[in-house]
């Protein structure tokens, strides 16, 4: 019975709203003229909310990773520009200046001469409060 009831009174709803929608005014025009228009602006200003809602929630997290690896890469180049150019200086090629980065990063050898043999050096890179470190070892 109540299922029944809902249905009606369900029925009646759109009955209603289908004669409101398609009523005319006075002068022969739809009661609806702005009604799409306003409809749009709506969900228009829906999908604006959604969208800097989720800027507002995934931007810094965005900030972060892209901070965290620009670190790392610096701190890895760093160290890797020391090591090409021990390796380079052990074999015994025209003398070259150590290399000076131009982003800021800094380089540690470990032991600092690089002509003794066999090779057995380390370097370690630092950039923006990041270290990474990498090794050589050469047998004679």
């Amino acid at each position: 019975m109540n299922n029944i009831s809902t249905t009606m009174k369900l029925s009646k709803l759109a009955t209603i709203l289908r004669r409101w929608m398609c009523s005319k005014t006075s002068n022969g025009t739809s009661s609806q003229s702005g009604a799409v228009l306003i409809f749009t602006i709506l969900i228009m200003g829906s999908m604006l909310a959604i969208a800097l809602a989720l800027v507002a929630i995934y931007a810094p997290k965005i900030r972060v990773v892209n901070d965290a690896g620009a670190g790392s890469v610096g701190a890895i180049y760093a160290a890797d520009s020391a090591l090409e150019w021990c390796i380079y200086t052990n074999r015994a090629n025209p003398a070259l200046p150590q290399p000076v980065m131009a982003n800021g990063s800094t380089y540690t050898l470990i032991p600092e001469d690089c002509t003794v043999l066999p090779l057995n050096n380390q370097a370690v890179g630092t950039y923006k409060n990041v270290s990474r470190s990498l090794q050589v070892e050469t047998q004679q």
